[in-house]
């Protein structure tokens, strides 16, 4: 009887408590407004209204370090220009934003884990462009070409397929040219660096593989993002060692 008894008290607390919380994932424009949020408490320099996780991690420049430090104390504006890369399948958002330091242009790559609507890891990268810096964005007034429009019906890679062709970029990094990294560029691709465009198919001067390639023979890459409704793989590169062809210390 006490066991009997014992069991229906269980049964009735059971049924009185709540019913576990079942996490939410967020859709595009959840992320990208996720996105536009972080930027905003940046520019702010007011992280505590963003929806952080309790163990939420930080890093700048691939080290750990904690929000609310770093760029985060000596950025003084929005630059205007931010391209977005939308996860959705890993609940990721990643975008390229253009800021300031005073009279200073700031590159910054920045990618956001999110989990349960909750931001739960943030990976930055920051690069500064001197007012006298050899190369200054030209390109950065608008859009990148391209780079917002989804894939037609139709014409849609699986995820994967999309991660092969991507990987034959660092791929002829790797070896020192395009040919030879199987690269599979459009007719009317180019490349867009530091807000300068460094190569374009449809100009004989810099065709893509035509080009000289420094070598990178160890080179890692990863996949940062996969934008399946814009066809867009992200790719975070260590460069590796080059020897000193860019200069010491000044590989990527």
């Amino acid at each position: 009887g006490d066991r009997c008894f014992a069991l229906a008290w269980l049964l009735v607390l059971l049924s009185l408590s709540a019913p576990p919380a079942i996490a939410q994932s967020c859709d595009r424009a959840c992320l990208s407004d996720l996105m536009t949020r972080y930027i905003d408490a940046l520019v702010a320099h007011d992280a505590s209204k963003l929806p952080l996780a309790e163990d939420v991690r930080y890093t700048e420049d691939s080290r750990l370090a904690t929000l609310g430090e770093g760029i985060w104390q000596s950025v003084t504006a929005n630059g205007g220009f931010r391209q977005d890369y939308i996860d959705t399948r890993r609940q990721v958002a990643a975008a390229h934003v253009l800021l300031h330091e005073d009279d200073v242009q700031v590159l910054y790559s920045v990618l956001l884990h999110v989990a349960d609507r909750k931001i739960g890891g943030i990976e930055t990268l920051v690069q500064r462009v001197a007012p006298d810096g050899r190369f200054q964005p030209t390109v950065l007034g608008a859009p990148i070409r391209g780079m917002n429009d989804p894939v037609p019906a139709g014409l849609k890679h699986t995820r994967e397929k999309m991660i092969e062709i991507a990987l034959t970029y660092p791929e002829g990094l790797r070896v020192g040219n395009f040919t030879d990294g199987r690269t599979p560029f459009a007719d009317d691709a180019y490349r867009v660096e530091n807000g300068v465009i460094t190569a374009d198919q449809n100009d004989p001067r810099r065709r893509m593989y035509e080009q000289n390639i420094i070598v990178h023979p160890g080179i890692i890459s990863s996949v940062a993002a996969v934008d399946e409704d814009n066809g867009i793989v992200l790719l975070w590169m260590n460069f590796g060692h080059t020897g000193n062809a860019y200069g010491a210390g000044n590989a990527l």
